[in-house]
């Protein structure tokens, strides 16, 4: 996927990447949560200044295709992620992987141990397939109402070969 492009957040990246986290958990969660939690999760109306403090927090790096951001993820110090989305209509297609590499690279260069991300129920089979181990689960109040994720971790590796 030579078209895609990951690099660093910027802020005028905020509202296409608000578009992103909801699309993500509104398409790809709807089969295991209800509308009112995922209403809760990612609510289709947001504060500009509030969602830009949070990824200007995060500082995530980006997945651009052609102009369109379509995934972001974070890799804190601590090697949490965060914030790992991507946009509903181009899940499947290899963007995740590709993602999720990037931040296994970058934990290596970083010399951190391990990686680890609360994982919802729909993203499990994803983190699973490639290498996370499960830890535990729980459940976070989000305004109100309850969603049951998972701790999920893995231990880094030296890099692969393209």
């Amino acid at each position: 996927m030579s078209y895609l492009h990951i690099r660093s957040y910027r802020p005028e990246d905020a509202p296409q990447l608000h578009h992103v986290y909801y699309t993500s958990i509104h398409q790809s969660c709807q089969n295991d949560y209800t509308p009112v939690q995922l209403d809760s999760w990612a609510p289709k109306a947001f504060d500009p200044v509030c969602w830009g403090k949070i990824l200007e927090g995060l500082m995530p790096r980006v997945v651009e295709c052609k102009g369109q951001l379509v995934a972001y993820a974070d890799l804190q110090k601590n090697g949490l992620i965060s914030h790992f989305f991507v946009h509903g209509d181009w899940q499947g297609k290899g963007i995740g992987k590709r993602l999720l590499r990037h931040l296994e690279d970058r934990a290596f260069e970083k010399n951190l141990p391990e990686v680890s991300s609360f994982i919802s129920i729909s993203a499990q089979p994803f983190f699973l397939a490639h290498g996370f181990t499960f830890d535990h689960t729980l459940s976070t109040e989000v305004r109100g109402q309850w969603i049951e994720n998972a701790l999920l971790r893995k231990r880094i590796l030296p890099p692969s070969p393209l």
